[in-house]
């Protein structure tokens, strides 16, 4: 959908990697988590961050939502207008009012407003006027995103409140606009402090389980140690390269670590996936989340931004800015996705490339709809009228 809005005659820009990062974080919340407005106890509310509006766009679409024409307005709300066929760039009700519930940019709009929901939510039941109690706000943020004054300034009043209907999943790519989250520190870990001193419940989801069996065979702490040294920079670098290059550089930084690998091919190296990434390790983060009471819970997901994409965009500093897959970037994409679709198709016209859907009775869309059914509902939604 962002290739295709960079086509001849309108060259909108768009967010490609925010989402690639962040996917799996949603997927696990849209299947087993959000609750919809139909849930017997009233819905959750989810403040979707605003440059991952394209992926929430392609699920709606394969939900049947959204129609593959409209998928062509993104970003061109002004000249569909008149047409009503438009995606608004971010998140809005008031430019997608059937859709969208909540503003989320600029950029800290999102965990500000999560805050006093979850605030209003608690006076509602605390005062007898409504029965909140199973009803959960959840707020999706980036690491970048929480250099906002107004993404944390709020935070003391969610721990003061004890705000335990509420959850932050910050998805740590450890990038911002144009390079490293911070300058070259260890952003999960600053954020922790922050908030763990703020009086939150933290939860970090830092290594896939792919990680386990090594860190188990760490006896002396070797693993741990270098993991906890360094920096978010050179994480990006082993991602923008290959899992030689990874052995090398990181593991056989210590000849205890080097020793730990020698077992494994540098394909199964590269396949050492980051927290953020694993269903797993995903779900019973939000499940832990869900079950805290007392205080409000921030996720810190590690997450490699432009995951998928290829090496033109995993790990690099100029992925923020890249708006495009280039016919390379498009078949690998394709190729790591398991999607039917040929290179001659691809290549008919790169800037255009086709839109996919395995069809309504493909046990992929059946289950995210039964999913859905059983969990109340579509999500996002925005009903503007009482249903009796």
């Amino acid at each position: 959908m962002v290739t295709r809005a960079q086509r001849p005659g309108i060259g909108v820009g768009g967010h490609i990697s925010t989402y690639a990062s962040s996917a799996a974080l949603y997927e696990v919340g849209f299947n087993h988590f959000f609750r919809g407005k139909d849930h017997p106890g009233g819905g959750d509310q989810v403040f979707i961050q605003g440059h991952a509006s394209p992926g929430i766009y392609a699920r709606a679409f394969l939900e049947g939502r959204i129609p593959a024409e409209q998928l062509d307005g993104f970003r061109q709300e002004h000249s569909h207008l008149s047409q009503g066929g438009a995606l608004p760039s971010y998140p809005h009700p008031r430019l997608l009012p059937d859709f969208w519930e909540f503003p989320t940019v600029s950029m800290g709009l999102g965990p500000m407003n999560a805050i006093y929901q979850a605030r209003f939510n608690h006076y509602l039941e605390d005062r007898g006027i409504k029965d909140t109690s199973d009803q959960h706000v959840w707020a999706f943020l980036g690491d970048g995103e929480m250099d906002e004054p107004e993404s944390r300034g709020l935070a003391h009043v969610a721990a003061t409140e004890g705000l335990d209907n509420l959850t932050f999943v910050v998805n740590c790519n450890l990038q911002r606009l144009d390079g490293p989250v911070r300058g070259n520190g260890k952003i999960i870990q600053e954020l922790e402090s922050f908030f763990r001193g703020a009086g939150w419940n933290v939860i970090k989801v830092v290594w896939g389980r792919e990680w386990d069996a090594l860190l188990h065979a760490d006896k002396d702490g070797a693993l741990v140690n270098l993991m906890n040294v360094t920096p978010d920079g050179d994480y990006q670098t082993y991602k923008a390269n290959d899992g030689a290059f990874v052995r090398e550089h990181f593991f056989g930084r210590d000849p205890r670590t080097k020793e730990l690998v020698k077992h494994l091919s540098d394909q199964q190296i590269w396949n050492l996936k980051r927290g953020g990434h694993d269903y797993r390790k995903i779900h019973a983060a939000y499940k832990a989340a869900m079950e805290h009471k007392g205080q409000p819970t921030v996720i810190l997901a590690h997450t490699i931004k432009g995951y998928t994409l290829g090496k033109h965009f995993e790990g690099r500093n100029a992925t923020h800015q890249m708006k495009k897959l280039t016919l390379e970037d498009l078949k690998y994409f394709r190729d790591v996705q398991r999607i039917p679709i040929s290179d001659a198709e691809l290549e008919k016209d790169p800037k255009t490339p086709p839109y996919y859907h395995p069809g309504f009775d493909a046990p992929e869309i059946q289950y995210m709809l039964e999913r859905r059914r059983n969990l109340g509902g579509f999500l996002p939604e925005r009903r503007t009228k009482q249903r009796h």
